[in-house]
C-alpha cells in the first residue's frame, strides 16, 4: 500500500477536530465517534432536536444543519448569534 493510501486510512477522534470544542460548548453532542481518511464528516445533535454536520479535511471545511444554515468554513459565527 502506498504511503498515501495508508494516510488515507489514518482514525481522526471526534475529539481532535477543531469543531469538537466550539459545538460541545455550544450545547451539541458528537453522534460521530470517528472519522477516517483525508476528508471526513462528523454529526452532532443538540437536545432541542438541532443537527450539525460537519466535513472537514484537505482544505474543504463546511457544515450543513437540519434547520436551514450552513456554509463553508465554521460555524462559529452562527453559534455566537445563539
Amino acid at each position: 500500500m502506498s504511503d498515501f493510501n495508508k494516510a488515507n486510512q489514518a482514525v481522526h477522534p471526534v475529539e481532535t477536530q477543531w469543531h469538537y470544542k466550539m459545538l460541545t460548548d455550544a450545547g451539541f453532542v458528537p453522534e460521530t465517534k470517528e472519522g477516517i481518511g483525508f476528508v471526513r464528516s462528523y454529526t452532532y445533535h443538540h437536545s432541542d432536536g438541532r443537527t450539525i454536520t460537519t466535513t472537514t479535511g484537505s482544505s474543504c471545511d463546511y457544515w450543513s444543519s437540519n434547520f436551514g444554515e450552513g456554509g463553508r468554513g465554521g460555524p462559529r459565527h452562527y453559534l455566537e448569534s445563539l
